[in-house]
């Protein structure tokens, strides 16, 4: 099952864990895929090096750009070819949308107000990642 997470996911997932374990599982059990287009690979590129996630990485002595690298090489990667203005309190969040619908995903994953305020975009459910392992990692 092809499914788009937002940074935040994605990040929360490779180093705090804890709630987002069983979703690291799912990916790691290739139970789902994870898609990313080159603007979301741009920004999960662009967070990893906040100070406050590098020193995360660096307590767990994890090499994140590598654990990136690794992670990319194993999700599906698209190029979205249209643009979406859904979320209009954060043009970045269409980023996401993009990504979605030119991966064809089964949903999104996000902790992002304005993508769940969405609740469901062109039939594409978004999913808090609590609601999305309560529903697929039972």
């Amino acid at each position: 099952m092809r499914v788009v997470a937002d940074t935040n996911v994605v990040i929360s997932m490779l180093l705090w864990g804890k709630s987002l374990e069983r979703l690291f599982i799912m990916v790691n059990r290739r139970k789902i895929e994870l898609c990313f287009s080159p603007e979301t690979i741009d920004e999960l590129f662009r967070v990893i090096h906040y100070p406050k996630i590098s020193k995360q990485a660096e307590k767990l002595d994890i090499h994140i750009d590598a654990l990136i690298d690794k992670l990319l090489a194993a999700s599906f990667i698209c190029h979205p070819l249209v643009k979406v203005a859904a979320v209009k309190e954060d043009e970045s969040d269409n980023r996401i949308l993009e990504t979605a619908l030119a991966a064809g995903a089964f949903c999104v994953i996000s902790g992002d107000r304005h993508l769940l305020a969405l609740k469901n975009y062109k039939g594409m459910p978004v999913y808090s990642p609590a609601k999305f392992l309560s529903i697929f990692a039972g």
